[in-house]
Protein backbone atom coordinates (compact mmCIF):
# COMPACT_ATOMS: atom_id res chain seq x y z
CA UNK A 1 0.00 0.00 0.00
CA UNK A 2 2.68 2.58 -0.98
CA UNK A 3 0.16 5.30 -1.85
CA UNK A 4 -1.48 5.17 1.58
CA UNK A 5 1.88 5.35 3.32
CA UNK A 6 2.98 8.33 1.23
CA UNK A 7 -0.25 10.22 1.94
CA UNK A 8 0.04 9.62 5.68
CA UNK A 9 3.66 10.76 5.56
CA UNK A 10 2.62 13.95 3.73
CA UNK A 11 0.08 14.68 6.47
CA UNK A 12 2.62 14.00 9.22
CA UNK A 13 5.07 16.37 7.55
CA UNK A 14 2.37 19.04 7.37
CA UNK A 15 1.50 18.55 11.03
CA UNK A 16 5.08 19.45 11.97
CA UNK A 17 4.47 22.94 10.62
CA UNK A 18 3.00 25.42 13.09
CA UNK A 19 0.68 26.72 10.36
CA UNK A 20 -1.30 23.46 10.63
CA UNK A 21 -2.17 24.12 14.27
CA UNK A 22 -5.84 25.10 14.75
CA UNK A 23 -5.61 28.71 15.86
CA UNK A 24 -6.75 30.24 19.10
CA UNK A 25 -5.85 33.92 19.31
CA UNK A 26 -3.66 35.05 22.24
CA UNK A 27 -6.75 36.68 23.75
CA UNK A 28 -8.77 33.48 23.36
CA UNK A 29 -5.97 31.46 24.93
CA UNK A 30 -5.93 33.85 27.91
CA UNK A 31 -9.71 33.49 28.32
CA UNK A 32 -9.47 29.71 28.01
CA UNK A 33 -6.68 29.57 30.58
CA UNK A 34 -8.82 31.44 33.11
CA UNK A 35 -11.98 29.47 32.26
CA UNK A 36 -10.30 26.08 32.76
CA UNK A 37 -8.69 26.88 36.10
CA UNK A 38 -9.75 24.72 39.04
CA UNK A 39 -11.27 27.84 40.60
CA UNK A 40 -11.68 30.53 37.90
CA UNK A 41 -12.04 34.16 38.88
CA UNK A 42 -15.30 35.19 37.23
CA UNK A 43 -14.66 38.89 37.62
CA UNK A 44 -11.45 38.41 35.62
CA UNK A 45 -13.23 36.16 33.12
CA UNK A 46 -16.07 38.62 32.60
CA UNK A 47 -13.57 41.47 32.11
CA UNK A 48 -11.62 39.44 29.51
CA UNK A 49 -14.82 38.63 27.62
CA UNK A 50 -16.00 42.24 27.65
CA UNK A 51 -12.68 43.29 26.08
CA UNK A 52 -13.59 41.24 22.98
CA UNK A 53 -16.75 42.67 21.33
CA UNK A 54 -17.08 39.70 18.98
CA UNK A 55 -16.87 37.16 21.78
CA UNK A 56 -19.24 39.22 23.92
CA UNK A 57 -21.82 39.21 21.13
CA UNK A 58 -21.44 35.49 20.53
CA UNK A 59 -21.70 34.66 24.23
CA UNK A 60 -24.86 36.74 24.63
CA UNK A 61 -26.33 35.23 21.47
CA UNK A 62 -25.65 31.74 22.79
CA UNK A 63 -27.02 32.58 26.22
CA UNK A 64 -30.24 33.78 24.56
CA UNK A 65 -30.48 30.85 22.13
CA UNK A 66 -33.42 28.38 22.08
CA UNK A 67 -31.33 25.86 24.02
CA UNK A 68 -31.54 28.16 27.06
CA UNK A 69 -35.13 29.24 26.41
CA UNK A 70 -37.10 30.04 29.54
CA UNK A 71 -34.17 31.45 31.48
CA UNK A 72 -35.02 35.03 30.61
CA UNK A 73 -33.24 37.61 28.48
CA UNK A 74 -29.51 38.06 29.07
CA UNK A 75 -28.21 41.52 28.19
CA UNK A 76 -24.75 41.71 29.77
CA UNK A 77 -21.92 39.35 30.62
CA UNK A 78 -22.60 39.91 34.32
CA UNK A 79 -26.25 39.02 33.72
CA UNK A 80 -25.12 35.85 31.95
CA UNK A 81 -23.08 34.77 34.98
CA UNK A 82 -25.96 35.54 37.35
CA UNK A 83 -28.72 33.99 35.23
CA UNK A 84 -26.88 30.94 33.95
CA UNK A 85 -24.50 30.22 36.80
CA UNK A 86 -20.73 30.14 36.69
CA UNK A 87 -20.32 26.60 35.36
CA UNK A 88 -22.80 27.16 32.54
CA UNK A 89 -21.14 30.44 31.67
CA UNK A 90 -17.77 28.71 31.32
CA UNK A 91 -19.38 26.06 29.10
CA UNK A 92 -20.78 28.72 26.78
CA UNK A 93 -17.45 30.57 26.64
CA UNK A 94 -15.57 27.38 25.76
CA UNK A 95 -18.12 26.47 23.12
CA UNK A 96 -17.92 29.89 21.48
CA UNK A 97 -14.11 29.96 21.58
CA UNK A 98 -13.72 26.61 19.87
CA UNK A 99 -16.55 26.85 17.37
CA UNK A 100 -14.52 29.47 15.53
CA UNK A 101 -12.09 26.73 14.41
CA UNK A 102 -14.81 24.82 12.56
CA UNK A 103 -15.33 27.18 9.62
CA UNK A 104 -13.41 25.79 6.70
CA UNK A 105 -14.60 26.78 3.22
CA UNK A 106 -12.95 23.76 1.60
CA UNK A 107 -15.69 21.55 0.05
CA UNK A 108 -14.10 18.33 1.31
CA UNK A 109 -13.12 19.52 4.79
CA UNK A 110 -16.25 21.49 5.68
CA UNK A 111 -18.63 18.47 5.97
CA UNK A 112 -16.12 16.70 8.22
CA UNK A 113 -15.93 19.77 10.44
CA UNK A 114 -19.72 20.05 10.70
CA UNK A 115 -20.05 16.42 11.74
CA UNK A 116 -17.15 16.74 14.17
CA UNK A 117 -18.57 19.88 15.78
CA UNK A 118 -22.03 18.35 16.18
CA UNK A 119 -20.48 15.24 17.71
CA UNK A 120 -18.31 17.30 20.07
CA UNK A 121 -21.25 19.38 21.30
CA UNK A 122 -23.37 16.24 21.75
CA UNK A 123 -20.61 14.64 23.82
CA UNK A 124 -20.31 17.81 25.89
CA UNK A 125 -24.04 17.94 26.59
CA UNK A 126 -24.16 14.20 27.25
CA UNK A 127 -21.19 14.28 29.62
CA UNK A 128 -22.75 17.08 31.65
CA UNK A 129 -26.09 15.24 31.69
CA UNK A 130 -24.41 12.03 32.89
CA UNK A 131 -22.50 13.77 35.68
CA UNK A 132 -25.76 15.24 36.94
CA UNK A 133 -27.60 11.93 36.56
CA UNK A 134 -24.94 10.13 38.62
CA UNK A 135 -24.81 12.98 41.18
CA UNK A 136 -21.07 13.50 40.68
CA UNK A 137 -21.15 17.15 41.71
CA UNK A 138 -17.36 17.43 41.85
CA UNK A 139 -17.21 16.86 38.06
CA UNK A 140 -19.97 19.29 37.08
CA UNK A 141 -17.58 22.10 36.17
CA UNK A 142 -15.39 19.80 34.03
CA UNK A 143 -17.80 17.49 32.20
CA UNK A 144 -18.94 19.79 29.39
CA UNK A 145 -15.38 20.89 28.58
CA UNK A 146 -14.08 17.30 28.63
CA UNK A 147 -16.77 16.18 26.19
CA UNK A 148 -16.33 19.23 23.97
CA UNK A 149 -12.57 18.79 23.57
CA UNK A 150 -12.14 15.01 23.50
CA UNK A 151 -11.97 14.79 19.67
CA UNK A 152 -9.92 17.93 18.97
CA UNK A 153 -7.23 15.71 17.43
CA UNK A 154 -9.54 15.27 14.44
CA UNK A 155 -9.69 19.06 14.04
CA UNK A 156 -5.88 19.13 14.13
CA UNK A 157 -5.70 16.49 11.37
CA UNK A 158 -8.40 18.18 9.27
CA UNK A 159 -6.52 21.48 9.49
CA UNK A 160 -3.33 19.74 8.32
CA UNK A 161 -5.17 18.02 5.46
CA UNK A 162 -6.69 21.31 4.36
CA UNK A 163 -3.30 23.05 4.43
CA UNK A 164 -1.89 20.22 2.32
CA UNK A 165 -4.66 20.64 -0.23
CA UNK A 166 -3.89 24.36 -0.36
CA UNK A 167 -0.21 23.64 -0.97
CA UNK A 168 -1.23 21.86 -4.19
CA UNK A 169 0.84 18.78 -3.44
CA UNK A 170 0.32 16.71 -6.58
CA UNK A 171 0.48 13.33 -4.85
CA UNK A 172 -2.04 14.33 -2.22
CA UNK A 173 -5.45 13.04 -3.33
CA UNK A 174 -6.80 10.97 -0.43
CA UNK A 175 -10.25 9.41 -0.92
CA UNK A 176 -12.81 9.97 1.87
CA UNK A 177 -12.34 6.38 3.10
CA UNK A 178 -8.64 7.04 3.70
CA UNK A 179 -9.37 10.36 5.43
CA UNK A 180 -11.76 8.51 7.74
CA UNK A 181 -9.07 5.95 8.56
CA UNK A 182 -6.47 8.65 9.20
CA UNK A 183 -8.83 10.51 11.54
CA UNK A 184 -9.74 7.33 13.41
CA UNK A 185 -6.17 6.08 13.82
CA UNK A 186 -4.29 9.28 14.60
CA UNK A 187 -6.69 11.64 16.34
CA UNK A 188 -6.14 10.51 19.94
CA UNK A 189 -2.40 11.22 19.93
CA UNK A 190 -2.92 14.43 17.95
CA UNK A 191 -5.59 15.53 20.42
CA UNK A 192 -3.19 15.18 23.33
CA UNK A 193 -0.58 17.18 21.40
CA UNK A 194 -3.01 19.94 20.47
CA UNK A 195 -4.45 20.38 23.96
CA UNK A 196 -0.87 20.48 25.26
CA UNK A 197 -0.04 23.27 22.80
CA UNK A 198 -3.18 25.08 23.99
CA UNK A 199 -1.91 24.75 27.60
CA UNK A 200 -5.03 22.94 28.79
CA UNK A 201 -5.01 21.04 32.10
CA UNK A 202 -3.71 17.48 32.05
CA UNK A 203 -7.12 15.98 32.84
CA UNK A 204 -8.48 17.11 29.46
CA UNK A 205 -5.35 16.00 27.60
CA UNK A 206 -5.61 12.51 29.08
CA UNK A 207 -9.23 12.21 27.96
CA UNK A 208 -8.30 13.25 24.42
CA UNK A 209 -5.55 10.61 24.43
CA UNK A 210 -7.33 7.72 26.16
CA UNK A 211 -11.00 7.87 25.13
CA UNK A 212 -10.54 4.93 22.72
CA UNK A 213 -7.57 3.00 24.09
CA UNK A 214 -7.95 -0.45 25.66
CA UNK A 215 -5.56 0.40 28.47
CA UNK A 216 -6.72 3.33 30.58
CA UNK A 217 -7.15 4.45 34.19
CA UNK A 218 -10.37 2.85 35.46
CA UNK A 219 -10.41 5.23 38.43
CA UNK A 220 -10.65 8.31 36.17
CA UNK A 221 -14.39 8.95 36.44
CA UNK A 222 -14.40 11.85 33.98
CA UNK A 223 -12.65 9.72 31.36
CA UNK A 224 -15.14 6.89 31.93
CA UNK A 225 -18.05 9.29 31.44
CA UNK A 226 -16.68 10.69 28.19
CA UNK A 227 -15.99 7.16 26.90
CA UNK A 228 -19.55 6.09 27.72
CA UNK A 229 -21.17 9.19 26.22
CA UNK A 230 -18.94 9.04 23.15
CA UNK A 231 -20.11 5.47 22.53
CA UNK A 232 -23.78 6.49 22.77
CA UNK A 233 -23.22 9.45 20.44
CA UNK A 234 -21.46 7.27 17.89
CA UNK A 235 -24.29 4.71 18.02
CA UNK A 236 -26.87 7.43 17.38
CA UNK A 237 -24.85 9.00 14.56
CA UNK A 238 -24.11 5.68 12.88
CA UNK A 239 -27.32 3.73 13.19
CA UNK A 240 -30.07 6.04 14.34
CA UNK A 241 -32.04 6.27 17.59
CA UNK A 242 -33.37 2.70 17.30
CA UNK A 243 -29.86 1.25 17.79
CA UNK A 244 -29.48 -1.54 20.33
CA UNK A 245 -27.45 -0.11 23.23
CA UNK A 246 -26.90 -3.47 24.93
CA UNK A 247 -23.15 -3.37 24.33
CA UNK A 248 -22.88 0.01 26.03
CA UNK A 249 -25.11 -1.03 28.93
CA UNK A 250 -22.83 -4.04 29.56
CA UNK A 251 -19.58 -2.09 29.05
CA UNK A 252 -16.87 -1.75 31.69
CA UNK A 253 -17.50 2.00 31.75
CA UNK A 254 -21.18 1.57 32.62
CA UNK A 255 -20.32 -1.06 35.23
CA UNK A 256 -17.70 1.05 37.01
CA UNK A 257 -19.86 4.19 36.89
CA UNK A 258 -22.91 2.29 38.11
CA UNK A 259 -24.87 3.52 35.08
CA UNK A 260 -28.05 1.41 34.85
CA UNK A 261 -29.74 0.36 31.63
CA UNK A 262 -32.49 2.93 32.15
CA UNK A 263 -29.80 5.60 32.58
CA UNK A 264 -28.22 4.77 29.22
CA UNK A 265 -31.66 4.86 27.59
CA UNK A 266 -32.45 8.24 29.18
CA UNK A 267 -29.05 9.56 28.07
CA UNK A 268 -29.89 8.58 24.50
CA UNK A 269 -33.22 10.41 24.75
CA UNK A 270 -31.51 13.50 26.20
CA UNK A 271 -29.01 13.52 23.33
CA UNK A 272 -31.76 13.15 20.75
CA UNK A 273 -33.66 16.03 22.36
CA UNK A 274 -30.51 18.20 22.31
CA UNK A 275 -29.98 17.39 18.62
CA UNK A 276 -33.57 18.37 17.86
CA UNK A 277 -33.30 21.64 19.78
CA UNK A 278 -30.04 22.61 18.10
CA UNK A 279 -31.65 22.04 14.69
CA UNK A 280 -34.55 24.41 15.41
Amino acid sequence: MPQKASIIEIIKQQIKKEESLPVLSPKALTIQKEATKEDPDFEVLARLIRMDPTLTGQVLKTANSPFYRGLGSVDTINDAVVRLGQDEMVNIVMKVLHQQNFRSSHPLIRPYQIRLWNHSVSCAIGSLWTVKYLSMEDLTSKAFIAGLLHDMGKLYLLTAIEKTFQSKTAAFKPPPQLIDKILDNLHSAMGYNLLTKWHLPEQYRIIARDHHTDEYDHSNMLLLIVRLVNAVCMKIETNGPETDLAGIVSSKEADILGMPEIGVAELEIALEDARTQSAT
